[in-house]
């Protein structure tokens, strides 16, 4: 229904929002406790700011209330369809384990490349086979995660695309994606060089995956197939392209490799993997009803804003708060929602914004001892997420450093180029 809204006008988004709500509430089940408390934190204050504004006249929007980031979740439900057919260790079962500087950059580039596009089943996939007697290590475990998160930057199979693109509306993902990539490129090199297997303080050799990056020409195909259908009917949205293309394109290479063997592994991945993505689900859901609390409430500011424009100055402070906020165990995509409904009576430029937004979630997820990733990784492979706040805490540093200078870069280049 999301990709129908986005390519024909007047088609309403709300029957997909209450399909998403039904899903949810059904699976409700499967949610941890602490998604639980804190999806009905963000429920909670949405609604109080929406019964605010109601009581001071302004009407409910109930299909901003309900669908307000179906893009996000039909991004989610589409690119997990990949799974079924990128894996980085296809053929590579006997291969053995390279050790050292090469190893690490592989290791590095492989989760960071393969992780843009399939998403956290990476980690699940690399961690697994990179782990000895069970055990993941520190300097493995930074590779995963820091290498995981960067690709937040650009990637447009990220929801944090997702989410920057629904906050920051009119940003060209050409213009973002290509932005990102210096503070993807900045972020690998910090975490090779604070890693480097040939310091003998790191400890042990460094023991990496045996990469196979032939494996990457299904995500080359699907990017190709993406742009190629933007440039071909600009009118649609980029969300709306990857939600129809990531399914189409998994099953047409599913039926191509297996043949009549394919149904098995789709339906398993309908009936079981859909549902895994219960806690994303909710997380996107409760963050909507807050985004839509927080436009009625802002409605009754009147002329107030938190700032007079939106220029380098600001953008850094935002960056540095978000990130802060971040380490405190709070997930990007709530302060995205607040910070892009906050800003947006602005008229900001939409792909400067974006591109903040894209900075806070790639330095504000290694800064989250709470975020997603790093709670996998503590179930699976038993590291504590606090963990990962003391090992990073440098790293962030550096990275805030790098992308106050980027945004004043930027800046400048905007400026000139307006």
């Amino acid at each position: 229904m999301m990709i129908a809204a986005s390519v024909t006008p007047g088609i309403l988004l709300l029957p997909a929002g209450l399909l998403g709500w039904t899903a949810a509430l059904l699976l409700s089940y499967r949610l941890s406790r602490r998604q639980r408390i804190q999806s009905g934190w963000l429920i909670g204050l949405g609604l109080a700011g929406l019964t605010w504004g109601w009581l001071h006249g302004t009407s409910l929007n109930w299909a901003q209330l309900l669908a307000g980031n179906q893009g996000l979740i039909s991004l989610l439900a589409a690119v997990s369809f990949l799974r079924l057919v990128t894996r980085p260790d296809a053929g590579n079962g006997d291969a053995p384990p390279p050790r050292g500087r090469k190893a690490l950059w592989r290791t590095l580039l492989g989760v960071h490349l393969f992780g843009a596009v399939i998403n956290l089943s990476t980690i699940v996939i690399l961690g697994d086979r990179m782990t000895t007697r069970g055990r993941l290590g520190k300097r493995r475990a930074l590779v995963l995660s820091r290498g995981f998160a960067a690709a937040a930057y650009w990637s447009p199979f990220f929801s944090a695309m997702a989410a920057a693109l629904t906050y920051a509306p009119g940003a060209q993902l050409g213009v973002v994606a290509l932005a990102g990539l210096p503070m993807a490129a900045i972020s690998l090199g910090l975490t090779a060089r604070d890693l480097d297997p040939g310091n003998p303080s790191g400890g042990a050799p460094f023991i990496g995956y045996p990469m196979r990056f032939s494996a990457l020409w299904i995500p080359g195909l699907l990017v190709a197939i993406v742009l190629a259908l933007h440039l071909l009917v600009p009118g649609w949205s980029i969300l709306a392209i990857i939600a129809l293309s990531a399914p189409l394109l998994a099953v047409g290479i599913l039926v191509a490799r297996e043949g009549r063997g394919a149904w098995s592994p789709l339906k398993a991945h309908i009936e079981h993997g859909l549902a895994g993505t219960v806690n994303e689900l909710a997380l996107f859901l409760a963050a909507g009803v807050l985004a839509a609390g927080l436009i009625s409430l802002t409605r009754q500011w009147g002329d107030w804003l938190p700032f007079e424009r939106f220029g380098p100055s600001q953008a850094s402070l935002m960056l540095l708060v978000m990130v802060g906020v971040a380490a405190l165990g709070v997930h990007p995509i709530i302060t995205i929602a607040v910070c892009g409904v906050w800003l947006a009576p602005l008229h900001p430029d939409p792909n400067y914004l974006a591109i903040t937004l894209l900075m806070a979630w790639g330095i504000g997820t290694p800064a989250n001892p709470l975020s997603g990733l790093h709670l996998m990784m503590q179930g699976r492979y038993g590291i504590d997420g606090y963990a990962f706040l003391r090992w990073n805490a440098n790293y962030v540093l550096k990275c805030l450093g790098a992308g106050v200078v980027m945004l004043y870069l930027y800046g400048v280049l905007l400026s000139v180029s307006g």
